[in-house]
């Protein structure tokens, strides 16, 4: 009975909660106790016995699994235990435990025992783990008891990436709550342990050594033992090939071992794959009846490494996420929500400074402030973007925008100051043919025709340019009577793909223009200009145009019926266009011709009563600008405001300010956006002036006559100037 008591104590201590051997003697006392050392060392990734914290160095998912036997069977153990490392910093653990004694009466004991580790890097060498232990114990189905206690453990790693080697130092407290083990007859406390282990591992990976020093029962408290007694073992592993080495070990138990390890890495389903066989004789110091005793293990990993779970998190947080929002924001962007798209990619460069494309999100940020007319704040982000990334491949472009919002506020001296800046700089840039583009415009509206000419003359075909610069390379050329040259340009915009509706609508003025040229030229060719004054598409903007041409052409053919339903066309469809009163004035000829002189008496005094006044009158002028004037103040400060919130991250404090400032933005950029409306009338008004004078003449041509008279002396037509579209570039 007195044996049986004995090793009821020894048994309970149990190997899961780190305090017990089956391989003690059976005159033992439980201060003596120690962690199965047979199974696992410090080092090993799964022997969260040992020490918690050692858990953090698993690499990647590691599931172990060992069995330890007596010859004869009279004492076994199994373990199963498995390492999940989260990340860089967390790692968790869970080991199994069981193991049982028979007894000659048929009798057994037994016991199962889980643990719950987590392990912490504190930082780049240092780790912190803890345990939580839970202890089932069956005494002869007698007596059931459910035990818990806990662990903890530092490892320090000084030589992580050493040519030195690789060492690893740790300690670690074990049973912290000391749990007392009730028995039949008497009770006894669990000891509280100190661990201390090292290992090393060294020599181009060929060599391990392995040692612990473990001080028992620190608080004295056990009923037998003197407490603070000095356990060590010892472990040496040579490699003889890189998947094979032999091991001696001396354990804490007292015994001597000898072993063998073999490993494969990289095979179809693991990562790696461990087996190792330990065998030693347990009555080499002292008799203990147990005889040969072995243990084999067997350890496998599988899955992502750890360096890979934190190369593809780095990969989605600093690639795959930026990249995302990116292509959100320039979404928003394309769908024309411009504010939205604004603050999009104003967070992108907030939260991913070191992101491939934050220059392009400044550009975007930028030119979405600048479709909603806010110049203000898009001159400021440019000029940031050039400071801030002065290698970007976009830099050209930054200067190219602030030139550009110089020519749109007419500030065409610093516009130019830009464009040579650019041409110095960045000639070979795809940024120096929008450059001369927009140079081109300036020359162009300064009255600098041929200098103009030059500068769009060297944008090339396929250049998103180019249809626009053969515009008004057109136009210049016509404007200094080369109209040779400005026939060839207005024909290679006709004869060029287009692939948008800008595109289309350029194209479709051009072929206006030529119907005007074939109409007006030293050689009127009137069917030519008729053709190609009927390509021109409906939906163009200068279809009216097109059919106050074809109304002449049928005018200039002596057919003034046909020419009549074109007139009436342009009246009744487009009552708001500028040619409506030249309509009038093609109706009265007709009737004029057809010899109905009331009906063309009403007509021509249509054209007169609709040409005497201008269309946009001064007064209307002076009130639109007081209007913006008192905007404008407002539209800065709301500019400032928006730059602001766009390189905040939308926080929900942030969310609500910019959602208070979103009615007061709105409201001054319907202000502003109605205002660029009523100049761009105001411009079509004042081209409008230079027909003005040519329609009233044409119109009073007739009236005085006493005898109807053909109005086309000599065969001539009139004067036809029916607009200009270079406002439409």
């Amino acid at each position: 009975m007195v044996l049986r008591t004995n090793f009821i104590k020894a048994a309970a201590i149990g190997l899961a909660v780190a305090c017990t051997s089956l391989f003690a003697k059976a005159t033992d006392t439980p201060n003596q106790y120690q962690q199965n050392d047979w199974f696992a060392e410090f080092g090993g990734n799964t022997a969260m016995y040992v020490n918690p914290a050692g858990i953090s160095e698993a690499d990647q998912l590691e599931f172990s699994v060992a069995f330890f036997s007596s010859t004869g069977g009279e004492a076994s153990q199994e373990y199963v235990s498995l390492t999940y490392p989260i990340d860089y910093k967390h790692t968790l653990g869970i080991s199994l435990f069981e193991k049982g004694a028979p007894f000659e009466d048929g009798e057994s004991y037994g016991e199962i025992a889980a643990q719950f580790g987590y392990a912490y890097r504190l930082f780049h060498l240092l780790s912190l783990g803890v345990n939580f232990d839970v202890l089932y114990i069956n005494q002869f189905d007698k007596n059931y008891q459910l035990k818990v206690n806990a662990d903890a453990g530092l490892s320090w790693n000084p030589l992580a990436s050493s040519k030195y080697g690789y060492l690893l130092i740790g300690a670690s407290i074990q049973n912290l709550l000391a749990p007392i083990v009730d028995e039949a007859d008497d009770a006894y406390k669990i000891p509280t342990n100190l661990n201390l282990s090292l290992f090393y591992r060294g020599f181009n990976r060929l060599l391990e050594f392995k040692a612990e020093f473990s001080i028992l029962d620190l608080i004295h408290d056990s009923k037998d033992g003197k407490g603070c007694d000095l356990e060590m073992s010892f472990s040496l592993t040579y490699y003889l090939f890189p998947h094979l080495g032999v091991r001696a070990r001396y354990t804490k138990d007292g015994n001597p071992v000898l072993g063998a390890t073999i490993n494969f890495k990289d095979l179809s389903i693991f990562r790696y794959l461990a087996l190792d066989l330990e065998m030693s004789h347990d009555d080499l110091w002292a008799k203990k009846n147990r005889g040969f005793v072995w243990a084999v293990k067997f350890t496998t990993r599988f899955g992502d490494t750890r360096e890979e779970k934190v190369g593809e998190e780095r990969y989605r947080r600093l690639i795959i996420q930026p990249e995302n929002d990116y292509y959100a924001a320039k979404s928003l962007y394309l769908n024309r929500q411009f504010l939205d798209a604004a603050y999009a990619f104003g967070e992108i460069q907030t939260k991913y400074p070191t992101f491939r494309l934050v220059d392009q999100a400044a550009f975007y940020e930028a030119k979405s402030f600048e479709n909603l007319r806010m110049h203000k704040a898009a001159r400021e982000i440019y000029r940031d973007a050039i400071k801030r990334y002065p290698q970007s491949d976009q830099i050209a472009k930054y200067h190219f925008q602030l030139m550009n919002i110089n020519y749109k506020e007419g500030k065409y001296k610093e516009a130019m100051a830009i464009y040579q800046t650019i041409a110095q700089k960045f000639g070979k840039s795809d940024a120096k043919a929008d450059a001369d583009y927009v140079a081109g415009q300036i020359k162009f509206e300064q009255g600098l025709y041929q200098e103009s000419i030059d500068l769009h003359a060297s944008i090339p075909p396929g250049n998103a340019n180019y249809l626009y610069a053969r515009y008004t390379m057109g136009i210049a050329n016509s404007r200094m009577s080369k109209f040779d040259e400005a026939e060839n340009c207005f024909r290679s915009i006709t004869e060029q793909p287009v692939s948008n509706k800008s595109e289309r609508d350029i194209q479709n003025a051009a072929k206006v223009k030529l119907g005007h040229l074939f109409f007006s030229g030293e050689k009127p060719d009137i069917a030519a200009a008729a053709r190609m004054y009927g390509l021109v598409q409906k939906d163009s903007p200068v279809f009216d145009e097109a059919m106050l041409g074809i109304a002449w052409a049928f005018i200039k053919a002596n057919k003034p019926d046909e020419a009549i339903k074109y007139a009436k066309w342009i009246i009744n469809n487009l009552p708001e266009s500028f040619l409506v009163s030249e309509a009038y004035l093609v109706m009265g000829y007709c009737n004029y011709i057809k010899k109905n002189y009331q009906d063309a008496l009403e007509a021509l005094n249509q054209a007169e009563n609709r040409t005497e006044q201008p269309i946009v009158s001064v007064a209307s002028r002076d009130s639109a600008r007081q209007a913006y004037d008192a905007m404008q103040s407002l539209f800065d400060s709301v500019q400032v405001l928006a730059l602001d919130f766009a390189s905040q991250l939308p926080t929900p404090r942030v969310e609500s300010k910019r959602n208070a400032l979103r009615p007061t933005l709105d409201k001054a950029s319907q202000a502003i956006e109605d205002y660029a409306s009523f100049m761009q009338r105001a411009i079509q008004s004042d081209r409008f002036e230079s027909n003005r004078k040519r329609i009233l003449d044409d119109a009073g041509f007739p009236k005085p006559m006493p005898r109807p008279r053909f109005p086309f002396p000599n065969n001539s037509t009139p004067n036809l100037n029916l607009g200009e579209l270079e406002d439409d570039l």
